[in-house]
C-alpha cells in the first residue's frame, strides 16, 4: 500500500502543476496585453511552454510505469529522460524568440509599457508560487528517483529568477526606464537558455547511455567481492529513468556446475542489490580456462566431450623431459558393449590431448557406471556381532580417536560396511582419506564376512 501511495505522488503534482500553469497563463497574457510588457508577455510565454512541458511529464510518468514488454524488454523508464530532454529543448527555443524580441525592442524604439500595480502584484505572487512548486516537486522527485520532477523542478526554479527579472523590469519602467522592460525580457532568456542546456545536456547524456561517475568502479569492487568470482572482467552501466540498467562479465571456475553457476549469480545480484539498489544488472559467467590447473582443464575437455558421466581419481605425472602422462578413471553405461566404450575412451583422450597436447600417454580406467538405485535392508542389529568385529578394527587404528557409527547393509548375499571414525582436526584433507583407505582395507582383511566398506572419517 505504501509503495503504492509513492507511485501515485509523482502523477498527483504533476496535476496540480498543470492546474496552476494554466491560470498563470492566463493571468501572465491578460496582463501582458493590458501593460504591453515584453517581460510579461515573455513570462506568459515561457509559462505556456511549461504547460507543455508538464503535459510531457504527465506522459512521462504514465508510461514509464509501464512493465516490460515484448517491445521494450527494459521497460520504458527511459520516457521521463525523454521528457525531460524534450522540456530543455522547448525552454532553448523558448529562449531564442524572446532573445530576438527583446533585441528588436533594445535596438528600435522603445515601445510604451504601462507598469501597473497588477502587473507587480501578479510578478510577487507568481515568485511565491514558483518557489512551492520548486520544493514540492524537487522533494517529491528525490522521494520517488523520478528524473521528470526533477527536471520538473529545475525549470521551476528558472522560472523564480526569470519572474524576478521581469519584476526588476516592470519597476526600472516605473522609475522613467523605459528599455528596462525589454532588458528585464532578455536576461529571462539568457536565464531561460542557461537552465535548458544544461537540462538538455544531462537528459541527453543518459538517453545516449553516458555512464554514471563512479558506479562502475563501485560494481567492480562489489562483484570481485563475491567468493567464487575469480576475475570481474568487464562492467557496463546507463540509466534509465531513475534507475541504472548494468551488465556484466565475470569469470568462475572452469567446472562449476549449472546450479553452483546460477547460485553465484544470485549472491552476485544481491550483493549488488544491497551496494546499489538501484542498479538492476544482467550478469555473464564465464569459465575461466587457469592454465597452471592441470587437472581442472582435464575435467573441462572431458565435460566438452560429453560422452563421459562421471570423470575421477584423474592424476598428472610430470616427468623428467617435461611431458606429461594422465591416468584418469571414467565412468559408463554398463550395459554398453566394449567397443562402444572403447570409441569413447578413444575420444576422450584425443580431446584430453587437444587440451594438453604437450601429454605423452592417457590412461583411462574404464568402469561401469552405478544404477539409479540398489535394493538394500539395514542389518546392523541382526549381525551386531559382525558390527562389533568392524567397530574393534577401527577403534585400533593409532590415529582414530573414537568410532562414532557403525552401520551394516544387506544387499542379496553381501554384506555392505558403512564407517563413521573420528580425528584430530588439524589432519590434511590428503591424509584423512589415506586413513579412509586404510580403514577400508584393514575391515576387508580382518572381516571377511563384509563383501565392501565405505568409511568415512570426521572431526
Amino acid at each position: 500500500m505504501a509503495d503504492e501511495r509513492l507511485s501515485s505522488r509523482p502523477q498527483l503534482v504533476v496535476l496540480v502543476s498543470l492546474g496552476v500553469d494554466c491560470i498563470l497563463v492566463v493571468a501572465k497574457l491578460i496582463a501582458g496585453l493590458l501593460t504591453g510588457s515584453l517581460g510579461l508577455l515573455s513570462e506568459a510565454a515561457h509559462s505556456a511552454l511549461d504547460l507543455v512541458a508538464s503535459l510531457f511529464t504527465v506522459l512521462a510518468i504514465r508510461t514509464a510505469r509501464k512493465p516490460a514488454d515484448h517491445d521494450h524488454p527494459y521497460g520504458h523508464r527511459r520516457a521521463e529522460n525523454l521528457a525531460a530532454f524534450g522540456q530543455g529543448i522547448v525552454l532553448l527555443l523558448t529562449a531564442i524568440g524572446i532573445s530576438y524580441e527583446a533585441i528588436r525592442r533594445l535596438l528600435g524604439a522603445p515601445s510604451d509599457v504601462n507598469p501597473a500595480w497588477y502587473a507587480l502584484a501578479l510578478m510577487v505572487i507568481t515568485m511565491g508560487i514558483e518557489v512551492v512548486r520548486t520544493l514540492v516537486l524537487s522533494a517529491v522527485g528525490r522521494a520517488t528517483r523520478n528524473e521528470a520532477l526533477k527536471a520538473a523542478a529545475a525549470n521551476r526554479l528558472a522560472d523564480i529568477f526569470t519572474s524576478a527579472g521581469v519584476l526588476a523590469g516592470l519597476i526600472g519602467v516605473r522609475a522613467g526606464f523605459q528599455w528596462a522592460d525589454a532588458v528585464a525580457a532578455l536576461l529571462v532568456a539568457v536565464l531561460i537558455f542557461r537552465a535548458a542546456a544544461l537540462l538538455s545536456w544531462r537528459s541527453a547524456d543518459i538517453l545516449m547511455d553516458r555512464a554514471p561517475t563512479g558506479v562502475e568502479d563501485d560494481l567492480r569492487r562489489t562483484i570481485s567481492g563475491v567468493e567464487g568470482v575469480r576475475e570481474v572482467r568487464e562492467v557496463r552501466v546507463r540509466g534509465s529513468g531513475s534507475n541504472l540498467l548494468g551488465d556484466a562479465r565475470v569469470s568462475a571456475p572452469r567446472m562449476l556446475s549449472v546450479e553452483a553457476s546460477q547460485a553465484l549469480r544470485e549472491e552476485v545480484r544481491e550483493a549488488v542489490a544491497e551496494a546499489h539498489p538501484e542498479v538492476e544488472l544482467a550478469l555473464v559467467i564465464e569459465a575461466d580456462a587457469q592454465a597452471a590447473n592441470l587437472v581442472e582443464r582435464v575435467h573441462a575437455a572431458a565435460a566438452r566431450h560429453g560422452g563421459v558421466s562421471d570423470l575421477h581419481n584423474v592424476t598428472v605425472e610430470k616427468e623428467d623431459d617435461g611431458s606429461l602422462h594422465l591416468s584418469m578413471h571414467a565412468k559408463l553405461p554398463g550395459q554398453i558393449s566394449l567397443e562402444q566404450a572403447t570409441r569413447t575412451s578413444v575420444e576422450l583422450e584425443r580431446v584430453v590431448r587437444e587440451e594438453l597436447p604437450e601429454v605423452s600417454r592417457v590412461d583411462v580406467h574404464l568402469e561401469p557406471l552405478e544404477p539409479d538405485w540398489v535394493h538394500g535392508e539395514e542389518v546392523t542389529m541382526q549381525r551386531a556381532d559382525l558390527a562389533a568385529r568392524v567397530r574393534r578394527v577401527v577403534e585400533r587404528h593409532p590415529e582414530v580417536t573414537a568410532c562414532r557409527d557403525v552401520e551394516l547393509s544387506s544387499r542379496g548375499d553381501r554384506i555392505v560396511g558403512h564407517v563413521v571414525a573420528q580425528m584430530r582436526a588439524d589432519v590434511t584433507l590428503e591424509h584423512a582419506h589415506a586413513v579412509e583407505t586404510e580403514l577400508e582395507d584393514r575391515i576387508l582383511a580382518e572381516v571377511p564376512d563384509v563383501y565392501e566398506v565405505v568409511a568415512r572419517v570426521t572431526t
